[in-house]
């Protein structure tokens, strides 16, 4: 399968919010109420429409994953804001469509980050992940040390935090 991984650009955004909108609800139908996932349904054109009006070239740290010309997946990273990691990055979002899982796209993604972060001076970085999501396998597989728990603060939800150096 052909595919592409690029800068985010302006154009991308309602294919992004669409993939949010696919993965959370493909992934996280067992962990967050049916209402909320509904909602992001619902509001998926507002997301993109937001987001297309707030994009900002200067601040891109996403990459897309393209596959046939459609943005099926995105990671995003950037500095840790978490004070008890310095000189660290984060992946803030790693999201792709269930049926392009198991191809090695996530790894690509990630290592396509991590080249960004080590420009921004980062030589480790973390990964958050929700508790009971399947993804908690991949990020150990990948070589995340668990370090800790952390409550997500927007969905008031445990999540795992892996370690990595890069």
């Amino acid at each position: 399968m052909d595919y592409l991984i690029r800068k985010r650009e302006k154009k991308d955004c309602k294919g992004i919010a669409h993939v949010v909108t696919t993965a959370w609800n493909e992934t996280y139908k067992d962990i967050l109420p049916e209402l909320f996932l509904k909602e992001l349904k619902n509001n998926e054109n507002e997301r993109a429409k937001n987001a297309f009006e707030k994009f900002d070239k200067n601040n891109n740290n996403q990459f897309v994953l393209e596959i046939d010309n459609e943005v099926v997946g995105f990671v995003r990273f950037g500095i840790c804001e978490d004070e008890q990691f310095k000189n660290c990055g984060e992946i803030i979002a790693l999201y792709i469509i269930k049926k392009y899982k198991g191809n090695g796209y996530g790894r690509k993604l990630i290592e396509e980050a991590k080249k960004e972060l080590k420009k921004l001076n980062c030589n480790k970085m973390i990964i958050s992940c929700l508790k009971g999501n399947p993804s908690n396998e991949f990020y150990k597989h990948i070589g995340g040390k668990y370090i800790k728990d952390r409550t997500n603060e927007i969905l008031d939800l445990k999540e795992n935090v892996y370690y990595y150096e890069i």
